[in-house]
């Protein structure tokens, strides 16, 4: 062995989503001649697979069973005898398997959501009923085992303490990596529809999920449009694609809203909006917030746990307490009236991003990893 730590991250898988690109992006970043670095997928799947840094051991799971994972993922651990095991979903099993291989392995959960908020989600079974007490029956003790839990937000780490029985010692808030450099290199690219300039631009992305709450930021749509004209652009994919659409149709906003999918590149869309909108029902970071700032576009965002941990309200963008059409309007009319709002907001915005660059944040979860595998 040499002298290197050894750590391995594991996932579920690497499709697309913000804890999957973290995972990525930090891994990537930890410092090769410091770091034996490691990966185990539950599956071998995802647009995030391109993106891993070759050097980087990648192990999966043969079987879709969930018996077979835990197993595999029992050996890996046996065999690698990773000094830190960072689970990023998942924590029970990863958790369980990791004690079960008996290395001695330091076992740290990346929490990406506040829990609270995850369990009322109606794209999840368990927010009724028996399934939602056992599952924070299971989440408390789980939580209560890992060495460590790293939060992406103070609410995050706020709501784990406040309702999961979590010791604040046990925690560490790391907000998740952007890489800024890369994001306003692509930002330039051609994008493939005409975008009129005359009327502004509102862009806004994300899984066609529940937890983005699409339909409140349509509703609003339909409200500015009384007063302001104004085109919106949705970028994500997901299950609710259709009933999205039909809620589209019913406000009569076809012409002023479009859904453009999945893009590999939606910074060059966010780079060309007057205004970027997040209206979840609850984020535990928002890494597409950080992005827009990025690129100089002002943002307006429903308030939670993530969001008021990245907007300093009125000077680089604008948080929206109420969750309802009127006020989320508003705020986004307040933006868009106002040119030189928009040129200070611009500014404050490329600046604030910087906080959550990747060569700053990976330099912090390498000090709290070196901690753990102490």
């Amino acid at each position: 062995m040499n002298g290197r730590k050894r750590v391995s991250f594991v996932l579920p898988s690497l499709n697309g989503g913000g804890a999957e690109r973290a995972a990525v992006q930090v891994l990537n970043g930890l410092a090769a001649d410091k770091w034996d670095r490691s990966m185990f997928l539950f599956e071998r799947t995802g647009p995030y697979l391109a993106d891993l840094d070759p050097s980087i051991g990648l192990s999966w799971s043969p079987s879709p069973s969930r018996g077979e994972r835990w197993q595999a993922l029992r050996r890996f651990v046996k065999e690698t005898e990773p000094h830190v095991v960072v689970a990023f979903l998942s924590f029970a099993t990863t958790l369980s398997a990791a004690r079960a291989a008996q290395t001695g392995a330091r076992v740290v959960f990346n929490q990406q959501t506040p829990m609270t908020a995850f369990l009322g989600d109606a794209d999840y079974q368990w927010r009724h009923g028996w399934r939602r007490t056992v599952f924070t029956a299971t989440s408390r003790l789980t939580y209560s085992a890992a060495d460590l839990i790293v939060a992406t937000s103070n609410g995050v780490a706020e709501d784990l303490t406040k309702n999961f029985g979590v010791n604040p010692d046990a925690i560490q808030v790391v907000p998740n990596p952007v890489d800024l450099d890369a994001v306003r290199a692509r930002a330039g690219e051609a994008v493939e529809i005409d975008i009129d300039r005359e009327i502004p631009v509102i862009v806004a992305a994300g899984r066609l999920a529940d937890a983005k709450n699409y339909p409140l930021l349509i509703d609003a749509i339909a409200v500015l449009r009384r007063t302001l004209p104004a085109r919106l652009l949705i970028l994500g994919q997901g299950e609710l694609e259709q009933s999205l659409r039909r809620h589209i149709a019913d406000r009569q906003l076809d012409g002023a809203i479009t859904l453009l999918g999945f893009q590999r590149n939606p910074w060059k869309y966010i780079a060309r909006a007057d205004v970027f909108a997040l209206s979840s029902h609850y984020e535990g970071f928002g890494n597409v917030l950080i992005e827009a700032m990025a690129v100089g576009v002002p943002v307006v965002a429903t308030a939670s746990a993530g969001t008021r941990d990245i907007i300093n309200h009125g000077v680089d963008g604008l948080l929206v307490e109420q969750h309802d059409p009127d006020s989320l309007a508003e705020a986004l009319a307040n933006v868009l009236s106002s040119s030189d709002r928009r040129q200070a907001m611009s500014s404050e915005a490329r600046v604030a991003a910087e906080r959550f660059a990747a060569p700053r944040v990976i330099a912090r979860y390498d000090a709290v990893l070196e901690q753990a595998a102490a």
